[in-house]
């Protein structure tokens, strides 16, 4: 079946609502909940509060340039029972004033050890409710699927590792895990995302024809030069081989040159599963 337009003939279309800002929202959301979960592992004081900022200037900027109206954005933070947009507005706000306070506080205090203990389950949250929102699109099989929290956890965890070796290479913080563990477990995360990615993939394969005509976008058609060159290529197999051969030991420049890749890849993973995103409506749209 062809990808058509609007026009009322029968065929797939793709979605146009979420694209870039969109993507930057989680974008911004994966890598700086993941930065503060891995610096309340790390003990990172300094990359706590920046993971608080990027997801409060990123994905918030983000969301709020989206609505168009942000003055109306309270109205994202109704029907959390139901609307995994409320949650995941409520697990931000938690978010931050949990972590603000666990910054403000001092370190072993009770109300410092309630704080972050909210903070970091609310930044767990933030981090793979992306995946569980996609997840409630049954209109579009490339998003609905249980992979995409899968996803959204273990490229945050990726995002907040890369961020926090950075950070100790340039001499930004100190952490009370060894570097050399935290570089062995970007190389784990590394080849988990590759595999996952694949999976996920090789499960398209077996959807709905919707499904299959977004994963022949994604690997074939349009975007797939962006795909296997950034997506893959760049972020998981480039940053990958960086890594394990160099890593750590190559100093700042070569860990710089590490995050940044893991970040385009990052970026461009999420960005193009929007783009693909099809679905084939009950009804065409009659135009004159």
């Amino acid at each position: 079946m062809p990808l058509v337009a609007s026009e009322f003939v029968s065929g797939f279309r793709l979605q146009t609502e979420w694209a870039t800002l969109i993507a930057a929202a989680f974008f911004f959301g994966k890598i700086g909940a993941g930065l503060f979960l891995m610096s309340l592992f790390t003990g990172s004081w300094l990359g706590a509060l920046l993971g608080l900022l990027i997801v409060l200037i990123g994905k918030g900027g983000a969301h709020l340039l989206y609505l168009g109206r942000p003055e109306r954005f309270w109205r994202g933070l109704t029907k959390p029972g139901t609307s995994w947009v409320a949650r995941g507005f409520w697990a931000m706000l938690i978010m931050m004033v949990a972590g603000a306070i666990f910054l403000a506080l001092p370190p072993g205090s009770a109300g410092w050890w309630i704080a972050e203990v909210i903070a970091g389950i609310s930044a767990f949250i933030v981090a793979i409710y992306d995946g569980f929102l996609l997840n409630a699109s049954p209109s579009i099989p490339l998003w609905n699927t249980a992979m995409m929290p899968v996803l959204c956890l273990f490229y945050s965890l990726l995002g907040g590792t890369s961020l926090t070796l950075f950070l100790i290479n340039f001499g930004l913080a100190t952490v009370r895990i060894q570097e050399a563990f935290l570089s062995h477990m970007e190389i784990v995360l590394l080849i988990t995302n590759l595999i996952a990615v694949g999976l996920y993939l090789i499960s398209m394969t077996h959807a709905t024809a919707a499904a299959r005509k977004s994963l022949q976008l994604l690997v074939g058609g349009t975007y797939a030069v962006p795909f296997y060159g950034l997506a893959i290529g760049v972020g998981l197999v480039f940053t990958l081989l960086m890594a394990y051969f160099v890593g750590v030991a190559g100093g700042p420049g070569v860990v710089g040159l590490i995050t940044a890749a893991d970040l385009v890849g990052h970026y461009f993973i999420f960005f193009l599963l929007l783009r693909v995103g099809v679905y084939k409506p009950v009804l065409g749209q009659l135009t004159i």
